[in-house]
């Protein structure tokens, strides 16, 4: 009898140290975490061997430009080297899983969040240059859509303006606008039709953003099964197996009227 009330005593007093809680003060601190300093040895001896194979990787040099890759407006040699790698890589992918091929690339000059410099371009430049999560999709438009789409491009696009300002589009197209209204428009030489289009664009530009809302709603929107940044790297790493360096130029892809 002792015992079973030494036992009814011990569950009771467990029950009651099972009363629930709440946390009623946080506090936030930063630590720094470095080489030296007043760091544990012990932790930097655990992240240290991870850090120094991170950094390897990240400074690995991966092709070599010959010329300095800005944003810009009509146009700019970062976004016309991007698009166009877009445009073959996407292309090979999507024709691949669907045996169709998009018509251009169309990307913006705000998810291109630095510029490429001559001489050594390293993998940790390609992240800081697109360090988004952002993957290559086809968006396929109805033709007042697209139309909707080459008025967007006249109206972002800004003469000498910022490097936000200016939409990058493949070099397979070229626009001459006359103020804020597209003139001229061909794709890969044939002149705009009213017609559907397959676009290669990121799926964050798909989704109505930088205010690309003719995007939204589309006849059809794929996946091509690559995010941006490994098309870049893809693209840089493949020109150096084939002994090439790496370059852009202005081709009046977008022009004004002379």
């Amino acid at each position: 009898m002792i015992k079973k009330a030494y036992i009814f005593f011990i569950a009771i007093a467990f029950l009651l140290g099972c009363k629930p809680y709440s946390i009623k003060r946080t506090e936030k601190v930063n630590t720094s975490v470095s080489d030296t300093g007043s760091v544990d040895s012990s932790l930097v001896q655990i992240y240290k061997p991870y850090k120094i194979s991170l950094d390897s990787s990240m400074n690995e040099v991966l092709n070599v430009s010959l010329v300095e890759m800005s944003t810009g407006s009509p146009e700019g040699k970062l976004g016309n080297f991007v698009s166009d790698l877009s445009l073959k890589i996407g292309n090979e992918l999507y024709k691949e899983k669907t045996g169709n091929v998009a018509d251009f690339v169309l990307l913006n000059n705000g998810g291109l969040r630095t510029f490429l410099p001559k001489g050594n371009i390293t993998r940790r430049k390609i992240y800081e240059l697109m360090p988004f999560e952002n993957e290559l999709v086809v968006v396929t438009l109805s033709a007042e859509k697209a139309n909707n789409l080459f008025e967007y491009i006249a109206k972002k696009t800004v003469d000498g303006g910022t490097r936000k300002q200016g939409v990058p589009v493949s070099g397979n197209i070229k626009v001459v606008l006359n103020g804020l209204s597209p003139k001229d428009i061909f794709i890969n030489e044939s002149p705009f039709l009213g017609k559907e289009y397959k676009v290669i664009t990121s799926d964050y530009l798909a989704n109505g953003g930088d205010n690309m809302t003719f995007f939204l709603n589309p006849v059809k929107y794929e996946k091509i099964g690559i995010k941006l940044r490994d098309a870049i790297m893809h693209y840089v790493i493949d020109e150096k197996k084939a002994g090439k360096s790496l370059d852009a130029e202005l081709d009046k892809r977008i022009s004004y009227v002379e």
